[in-house]
C-alpha cells in the first residue's frame, strides 16, 4: 500500500509539472482544462471497473486485506491511469491549440500587410469624385498575445486639387509602410490594392501605383480591382 500511494504521489508531481517541462523542452502546449476532464472521466471510470470487477468477484480481496486498503488501492489505480489519460489528451488538445493558433496568426499577417485604396461616388454613381479617397489599413496586435487579432483604421482623403491629392495619399502611405507588420520579418513585399468602382479617371490608378513602388522605404506592390471595396477580413 506505501508503494502504491508513494507511486501515486510521484504520478501527480508529474504531471502538474508537465506544463514546465513541455515548455522548457518546446513540446506542444498543454491545455489543463481538457487534461483535468478528461483524467477525471478516466479516473472514474477505472474506478467503477475496479468495484464491478471485485463485486462480482472478478478480482477477489486477497486474504487480510481490508476494505479501506482495497478502496485506496482502487484510488490510486484509479488516479494513476487517470494522469496517464489526462496528459495525453492535454498534449493532443494543446498542439491542436497551437495549429489552431499558427493558422489564426498567418491568416492576420497576410491581411495586415495589405492596404486598400477606394474611391467616392460623384453625382455620377459611376464616377469617382474629384481628388477623394479612403485607405483602409489593418492593424495587427501583439502576435506573441494569447487572442491576436486585427482591426481596421480608414482614412478619408478630401483634397483640393491633383497636387494636395497625390501628396495626401503618399504621406499616408509611407507612414503605413514604415510601420512594421508580421510579414516583414518575412521578406514579404507590402501590398496596395486599388478598388476602381467607382471608376476614378483616367491615370489615376498609375500615378498611385508609381508613388507606392518607388518608395524609399519597402518593396510594395500594387493591384487593382475592377469592383467595388470588400473588406479583407473574413
Amino acid at each position: 500500500m506505501k508503494g502504491l500511494l508513494t507511486l501515486l504521489t510521484v504520478c501527480l508531481f508529474s504531471f502538474y509539472s508537465t506544463f514546465g517541462v513541455a515548455s522548457w523542452l518546446g513540446l506542444p502546449s498543454f491545455d489543463w482544462q481538457v487534461a483535468l476532464f478528461v483524467g477525471g472521466i478516466v479516473a472514474v471510470g477505472t474506478a467503477v471497473v475496479l468495484i464491478a470487477a471485485i463485486a462480482t468477484p472478478f478480482i477477489a480481496i486477497q486474504a487480510g486485506a481490508s476494505i479501506v486498503g482495497t478502496g485506496i488501492a482502487i484510488a490510486v489505480i484509479s488516479s494513476i491511469t487517470g494522469i496517464i489519460g489526462g496528459t495525453a489528451a492535454g498534449f493532443y488538445w494543446g498542439r491542436q491549440g497551437d495549429i489552431k493558433r499558427q493558422e489564426q496568426i498567418e491568416s492576420i499577417k497576410r491581411v495586415s500587410n495589405q492596404l486598400d485604396i477606394y474611391f467616392h461616388p460623384s453625382a455620377d454613381p459611376n464616377r469617382a469624385a474629384d481628388f477623394q479617397c479612403t485607405l483602409v489599413f489593418y492593424e495587427e496586435t501583439d502576435l506573441e498575445s494569447r487572442q491576436p487579432s486585427v482591426t481596421t483604421k480608414k482614412v478619408r482623403i478630401l483634397a483640393s486639387g491633383a497636387d494636395d491629392f497625390y501628396g495626401q495619399v503618399k504621406q499616408e502611405v509611407n507612414k503605413w509602410l514604415t510601420r512594421g507588420v508580421g510579414a516583414d520579418k518575412e521578406g514579404q513585399p507590402r501590398r496596395v490594392v486599388i478598388y476602381m468602382d467607382p471608376y476614378p479617371g483616367e491615370g489615376i490608378y498609375e500615378r498611385i501605383r508609381e508613388l507606392a513602388e518607388n518608395n524609399e522605404y519597402r518593396k510594395c506592390t500594387v493591384s487593382k480591382v475592377i469592383g467595388a471595396w470588400k473588406s479583407a477580413l473574413p
